[in-house]
C-alpha cells in the first residue's frame, strides 16, 4: 500500500492539471472527497476542474459551493475518481476517464475493478477517509475549509458515527479533521440534521409502502410520482435506508428508488454478519459488507421481487 501512495504521490506531483470527479447520484461523501481533494490539489499549485454528472440539491448547494463545477471537461495531465468503484459510475464523464492514459481511483468500497490505471482502496467507514490519508501523505496540513469538505463526507456516510462498521480508527480521523480546524457543528447541521419538507413528505411515503419478509428483511420503493409529487430527487433520500435498517427487529434493508423509467437504484443496509455487498454484486453493484448499492433494470414490483430473491440467497 505504501508504493501505491508512492506512485499517486509521483503522478499528482508531475501533474500541472487535473480533473476529478465523483459518481453519479452523488452523497456528500462522493461531494466530501471531491471538494476536499481538490482543495487540496489546488493548495498544492494545480490547475484543478471538478465534474459530477449529478444536479445538486438546494440543500447541498449551502455547503458545496456548485459554481466550481464544470460541465466540459479539457485536455489534462491526470484524472482522478472519487467515492465510486468503478468508472460507469461516472456518467456522461465515463469514457473520457477511461480512455486516459493516466488516471487514479481513490475509494473505500470493496473489490477491484481496474478502470483506473492506479486503484486505492482503503476499508474506511467513508472515501473522505482515504483522501485525509493521502494528504497527511504530503506532509501538508489541509485548510480549514478542506478539513470541513472531509468531515461532512464522514458524517453523512457513517450516519452521524452510528452505522456498525465505526470503530476506533473512525473517531480518530475525525478527531485529526477537527484538529485541522474542520467546522464539525457546521457539518452536522447543514449535511445531517437539515432536510426540506419534501424529504419529509417522501419519508411518508416510503413508510406507507414498506414491507417486512420473512420477518427481518424491510424493503421499501419509491418511483417517479412519489419524487414529483414531493418535488423531490432520487439523491434526496441517501440516508433513507438507515432508517428502515433502524426499524425494531430489522437485520437487513433496502430502499428501491427510480431514477430512470425501468432503472431502479438499490440502497442495502444490513447488521452484522449479513453481507449485502455480495447482494449488490449479483447486479454490478458494490460496496461493504453492511452498506452497499447497486441498479437493477425493470419495474418497481420486478426490482422488489430481484433483491429480496438475492437477499434470500444470500442468506
Amino acid at each position: 500500500m505504501t508504493n501505491k501512495f508512492s506512485q499517486i504521490i509521483q503522478k499528482i506531483n508531475a501533474a500541472k492539471s487535473i480533473a476529478v470527479f465523483a459518481h453519479v447520484s452523488y452523497d456528500p461523501d462522493g461531494l466530501g472527497s471531491l471538494y476536499g481533494l481538490s482543495f487540496f490539489l489546488k493548495k498544492l499549485g494545480k490547475k484543478v476542474d471538478m465534474f459530477v454528472d449529478s444536479a445538486i440539491t438546494q440543500l447541498d448547494a449551502r455547503f458545496f459551493d456548485i459554481s466550481l463545477l464544470k460541465t466540459t471537461p479539457a485536455s489534462y495531465d491526470l484524472m482522478i475518481m472519487v467515492d465510486t468503484p468503478n468508472a460507469k459510475r461516472l456518467g456522461r464523464y465515463a469514457s473520457i476517464f477511461k480512455s486516459h492514459p493516466n488516471t487514479i481511483r481513490i475509494d473505500h468500497h470493496a473489490g477491484l475493478y481496474h478502470d483506473a490505471k492506479i486503484e486505492l482502496t482503503l476499508p474506511y467507514t467513508s472515501a473522505c477517509e482515504v483522501v485525509l490519508e493521502l494528504i497527511e501523505k504530503f506532509n501538508i496540513k489541509p485548510t480549514k475549509q478542506i478539513a470541513t469538505y472531509l468531515i461532512g463526507g464522514m458524517l453523512t456516510d457513517t450516519d452521524g458515527f452510528m452505522i456498525e462498521t465505526v470503530n476506533k480508527l473512525t473517531f480518530q480521523n475525525a478527531l485529526k479533521l477537527i484538529d485541522y480546524g474542520a467546522d464539525f457543528h457546521k457539518a452536522a447541521s447543514m449535511l445531517l440534521r437539515t432536510q426540506t419538507i419534501g424529504q419529509f413528505a417522501l419519508s411518508g411515503i416510503m413508510a406507507q409502502k414498506l414491507e417486512i419478509f420473512d420477518g427481518d428483511i424491510a424493503i421499501s420503493s419509491l418511483n417517479a410520482k412519489d419524487f414529483k409529487q414531493t418535488a423531490t430527487k432520487p439523491n434526496q433520500c441517501s440516508n433513507f435506508s438507515n432508517k428502515l435498517l433502524a426499524l425494531d427487529g430489522v437485520n437487513i434493508a433496502c430502499l428501491i428508488k427510480q431514477e430512470q423509467n425501468n432503472i431502479f437504484a438499490c440502497s442495502l443496509r444490513s447488521k452484522k454478519p449479513y453481507n449485502v455487498a455480495a447482494v449488490a454484486q449479483k447486479f454490478d453493484g458494490g460496496g461493504h459488507a453492511q452498506a452497499a448499492a447497486c441498479k437493477i433494470k425493470g419495474n418497481e414490483k420486478q426490482a422488489k421481487q430481484k433483491i429480496l430473491q438475492a437477499i434470500r440467497e444470500m442468506r
